[in-house]
């Protein structure tokens, strides 16, 4: 019997270790699929709401339909700000580049003559006079680099494009979760199945909090940004904050993304104003990654502030931007699942003691 034990305990070790490296094999598939269950669970309250409402005769609005409306809805949104953002932005980074080399001789003479109010001329003048001399080799040097960074993501986006599944996958599991749970549960054992219930109320546990601290922390990054930058006298501040505030979503990329908008609206007043705006949304974002993010999510996610730092960490570290991600929901989706499976299984073994006595 003890050799039975040990074989089949064998046999599960070995094929579990097959499948995380499966796993890891078809990390980008995974990292779409997860991305695409955080999309469905984050569309559910509008799904679920289209699907209450009263039709004629008593009726109710089919959830296929619902569910189609609301993914519809967030494409059609998304491409509106895409194709309202992307033009402006192109133009301003036109005028920018055209008003680089003038930005930098003003600026190169402001430190000169700030020098020379404070007698650091000796120390400052020879470095303003290499930069102006070797202006071009730099303004150069710095435009291949931005080449080469834009490039790098370019293919990113590239490799990206089969994101554009989300929506599908997304409405999937929305208007037929059930069947979708089924058609999966055919994959397993039948003595494995059972499982599927409690998995399910662990992730939606984890899910609904990290969806509630997220909103939490995008509420409170947008609101500071925005008022900072008002008082910065920034154009455009609100839309800005609300941006600010939405690229809390996405990281990394939502970050540059932000970045880059401020420090153009800044620019198109003035070089200084640009510095200001971008240095006060760095700020910012570093206090909310460090300081708001762990609190608010440690307190939603029951996770304390160094296991979030390390999480995303480590998901940035395994799968970049998407891994960053993932990482919160991740971790508190395995914290869910073993405290659902450890409580059920102190459950059975009390039971289990109670018969016996």
């Amino acid at each position: 019997m003890n050799s039975l034990e040990g074989a089949r305990s064998g046999l599960i070790t070995v094929g579990l270790a097959l499948l995380l490296v499966l796993l890891w094999a078809l990390r980008d598939i995974v990292a779409m699929v997860s991305l695409a269950v955080l999309l469905a669970f984050v569309l559910e309250p509008p799904v679920r709401m289209l699907a209450k409402l009263p039709l004629p005769h008593g009726r109710r609005m089919p959830r296929s339909v619902a569910a189609a409306i609301v993914v519809l809805a967030l494409v059609v949104v998304l491409a509106w700000l895409l194709s309202l953002g992307a033009p402006r932005m192109a133009a301003e980074i036109g005028r920018l580049a055209e008003r680089i080399p003038g930005a930098v001789q003003l600026l190169l003479a402001e430190s000169s003559a700030y020098a020379a109010r404070h007698g650091l001329s000796q120390w400052v003048d020879p470095a303003i006079e290499n930069l102006r001399e070797n202006a071009g080799t730099h303004l150069q040097a710095l435009g291949v680099a931005t080449v080469r960074w834009a490039g790098r993501m370019v293919g990113t986006l590239g490799q990206l494009l089969q994101l554009l599944l989300l929506p599908v996958l997304a409405y999937y599991l929305l208007s037929e979760s059930e069947a979708v749970r089924d058609s999966m549960s055919r994959f397993l054992p039948q003595g494995t199945r059972g499982w599927l219930p409690t998995a399910q109320r662990a992730v939606d546990r984890a899910l609904s909090s990290y969806v509630r601290g997220q909103t939490i922390v995008c509420l409170i990054m947008g609101a500071v940004v925005g008022a900072g930058l008002a008082v910065a006298g920034y154009p455009g501040a609100l839309v800005l904050g609300v941006l600010a505030g939405l690229a809390e979503i996405v990281p990394f990329i939502g970050f540059w993304t932000a970045f880059i908008a401020i420090g153009l609206v800044g620019f198109s007043v003035s070089p200084g104003l640009a510095l200001t705006g971008v240095l006060i949304y760095t700020a910012f974002n570093q206090v909310s990654s460090y300081v708001v993010l762990p609190r608010v999510m440690g307190q939603h996610l029951k996770l304390h502030p160094f296991v979030i730092i390390v999480s995303v960490l480590a998901g940035g570290s395994l799968l970049g931007p998407v891994g960053v991600l993932l990482a919160l929901p991740g971790a508190a989706v395995v914290q869910a699942l073993i405290e659902e499976f450890a409580g059920a299984r102190e459950g059975r073994e009390g039971a289990q003691e109670s018969g016996s006595g």
